[in-house]
């Protein structure tokens, strides 16, 4: 069967394109990549990744948006569900857990993300703004409030920020990479130094 495909940043069938991407990254390795595989997988033809992206270009950058996207709402509910209150550094350790359970259960996503999956693939600046947006600038928010409420110490929240999301992406991707092999449970103590090196 041969699927007709519209345009358009709102298409829902953007979704499901970049989600096959994303198993076939996941599946077969990023070499899967190619436009053919992805077509058949889709069952169109490869005009469609033109269609709806204007080329394999934009389909790495969507495939990057969405990575973040889906980090920034893992994020957003983790911190929802916490016990923590406002100002309380355990809530930068909630994003922290958040942060490495996505790289765990999206390593094609995380891949794109943070590593040369796909060969001469750069982000827009605009992508690249809307993803720090959604992935750490809640992380700068959360140190921020800690600053605020006399929790933590820092000279301003986007060092506290940058300390907790360095040492955080560094335990995720060596996670990622199988030179850890220790569970979840590697990222708390590491974070927890980060942080309580700031206490007051």
């Amino acid at each position: 069967m041969t699927v007709s495909w519209g345009n358009g940043d709102d298409d829902p069938r953007r979704t499901r394109v970049v989600e096959l991407a994303a198993r076939l990254i996941a599946e077969q390795g990023p070499h899967a990549l190619s436009l053919r595989r992805l077509a058949t997988a889709a069952g169109g033809s490869t005009q469609l990744v033109y269609t709806l992206f204007g080329g394999k270009p934009g389909l790495a950058d969507a495939l990057y948006a969405e990575g973040f996207r889906r980090l920034g709402e893992a994020m957003r509910a983790a911190a929802a569900e916490a016990p923590a209150p406002v100002g309380d550094p355990a809530r930068l350790v909630v994003l922290a857990q958040a942060y490495r359970r996505f790289a765990a259960d999206e390593p094609a996503f995380f891949s794109v993300m943070f590593g040369p999956v796909i060969p001469g693939f750069t982000p827009s600046r605009a992508t690249r703004e809307v993803s720090r947006d959604r992935s750490f600038g809640q992380v700068v928010t959360a140190a921020q409030e800690c600053l605020d409420a006399g929790t933590l110490r820092a000279q301003d929240a986007l060092a506290l920020a940058r300390a907790c999301w360095t040492t955080t992406h560094g335990v995720a991707a060596l996670q990622h990479a199988g030179l850890l092999d220790g569970g979840a449970g590697d990222l708390d103590p590491v974070l927890r130094v980060v942080v309580d090196a700031h206490r007051p």
